[in-house]
């Protein structure tokens, strides 16, 4: 293993072991004083869903974590390495598929932890393109930007064939054809529009993409009002059996 390889999996370490445990105590103190006070919080809500350990969840408690500055939009360093973990554990020559790119962070970690033959596929919203319903309010920065991965596009020179593997789409979440990829993905990530009417409209889609025995991951719950409301009506109205991954905002549908 290099050097840079060894770090990677502290930081791997890191996320989960102790940054996570840390993020989880302040939210549950926040959340907690937030009651006491009888204060609501627009980006800490109270949360309706089961929640459930992220060791249940992986099958390698070890990730590595590469690009592990978060700029604002990005996943925190323990869902991030949480995600990696997800990714080692994807069935070999399926597919993964992320709705929402931004800046590539996690696009790159899926890729660096997946297994060899596993394709990436990432889906963003071009800057120019209209969108089928209206975005969130504070949610236009990651969308107004040059191009869509700009972190893993990094990496092009150093790991040409890994970057390889990984498959920019450009279009409206709302109204892209899944036809292509419907039942071959092991692992979906949805983190695009946290608008409820995309929230929906993307669940939809993912529930279409995953194949038998995949996972669903969701980025922002309990922390966008949009992405909370539409997981957990959806829950109540189709018994979906989505957990949340306590200490994050992730929620997971295995």
């Amino acid at each position: 293993m290099t050097q840079y390889s060894m770090m990677a999996r502290c930081r791997g370490l890191y996320g989960t072991h102790l940054y996570l445990p840390c993020s989880a105590f302040s939210r549950s103190w926040r959340r907690h004083s937030n009651r006491l006070r009888g204060k609501q919080s627009r980006r800490l809500q109270e949360t309706k869903l089961p929640t459930i350990s992220w060791r249940s969840c992986v099958r390698t408690v070890a990730p590595c974590v590469w690009e592990h500055r978060k700029a604002n939009g990005n996943v925190r360093i323990s869902e991030l390495a949480i995600l990696a973990a997800l990714a080692a554990g994807c069935r070999d020559a399926s597919s993964i598929f992320e709705i929402g790119t931004f800046d590539g962070r996690t696009t790159l970690n899926l890729a660096l932890n997946a297994p060899p033959a596993c394709q990436i596929f990432t889906l963003d919203l071009p800057p120019e393109q209209a969108t089928r319903f209206h975005l969130a309010q504070g949610e236009r920065h990651m969308v107004e930007k040059p191009v869509p991965g700009t972190r893993y596009h990094r990496y092009r020179q150093s790991h040409p064939q890994l970057i390889s593997r990984i498959h920019q789409i450009l279009g409206d979440s709302a109204s892209f054809d899944y036809t292509p990829y419907a039942a071959t993905c092991s692992l979906v990530f949805v983190d695009g529009s946290h608008a409820y009417d995309y929230a929906i409209s993307d669940t939809r889609a993912a529930l279409t993409l995953i194949e038998s025995g995949g996972i669903i991951v969701w980025h922002d719950y309990g922390i966008w009002e949009g992405v909370t409301r539409a997981l957990e009506e959806l829950q109540q109205r189709e018994n979906l059996d989505i957990r949340h991954i306590r200490g994050t905002s992730l929620a997971i549908l295995q």
